[in-house]
């Protein structure tokens, strides 16, 4: 380690607010493999925070460190002052840039940036680097509830699953996620399912204005998602054939 290069002891540096909730525990054993062997080559990004040093950028190598050699660890670090608005928006690049992060801890995470330029897409998605429909994308995944966000963060599912179930309602979405990764249901099969309960708007005789906006219309979803029941339907009023859907799931899926 050069000289020049500044260092701390673990026991400075306190956790940031770090976009990403889960650590691949594989990913995790592999980074804890190359610290035993090299020590922490590349520094970690920290601020000033509160008489420490809070991680903006480096968590991973922070707790490998930290796993392996304890909290009298010297850890090469590279300080700058920010704010917690800007912490922010460089932890979620960092990550993006560095490693796979959950498609809902993208979604978490870009919701803050949008805040911070005060609602502008455009904008937002130009400082994460994505084009405007990604944002679109994972800020409709939102729409899902928090089991299968934590689901799809703990790689439990698929993007091609949440994003469908994102266009049902949430009491429905937590129904089906049992059923989905206890019988490990492909994504093409609740594909079909939905199809199979959602209501086609086509005959539609009430006004359908506000429709365009909402996040069980098929359309909307085949514009932001990879996966949709296709064009013309509505997710959200077939929650009354929600047994059905559920009854489909265990009875199609269940091991014989």
């Amino acid at each position: 380690m050069s000289s020049q290069q500044p260092t701390a002891p673990l026991s400075s540096i306190v956790q940031g607010r770090n976009p990403r909730t889960y650590f691949d525990p594989i990913e995790m054993a592999d980074m804890e493999a190359s610290v035993k062997a090299n020590g922490v080559i590349q520094p970690i990004l920290v601020r000033p925070f509160e008489g420490k040093l809070q991680i903006v950028a480096g968590e991973r190598r922070y707790r490998a460190a930290l796993n392996i050699f304890g909290e009298t660890y010297e850890i090469p670090y590279l300080l700058k002052e920010m704010t917690d608005a800007e912490a922010d928006e460089l932890a979620l690049v960092e990550n993006i840039q560095r490693a796979d992060m959950s498609p809902t801890e993208e979604a978490v995470a870009a919701a803050k940036i949008l805040a911070r330029y005060k609602g502008d897409r455009e904008e937002a998605a130009s400082r994460l680097g994505w084009k405007r429909q990604k944002l679109d994308s994972r800020l409709a995944l939102m729409n899902c509830s928090e089991l299968v966000r934590i689901a799809l963060n703990e790689r439990k599912i698929q993007l091609g699953h949440a994003e469908l179930l994102a266009t049902t309602t949430r009491e429905q979405q937590d129904k089906a996620l049992e059923a989905i990764i206890k019988n490990q249901v492909p994504v093409a099969s609740i594909k079909q399912m939905l199809g199979q309960v959602s209501k086609s708007m086509t005959g539609a005789i009430f006004d359908k204005t506000e429709c365009a906006a909402c996040p069980h219309n098929s359309d909307l979803q085949t514009a932001l998602f990879s996966e949709s029941v296709g064009a013309g339907s509505c997710t959200r009023h077939p929650i009354q054939s929600a047994p059905m859907l559920n009854r489909q799931l265990w009875n199609r899926c269940a091991p014989t």
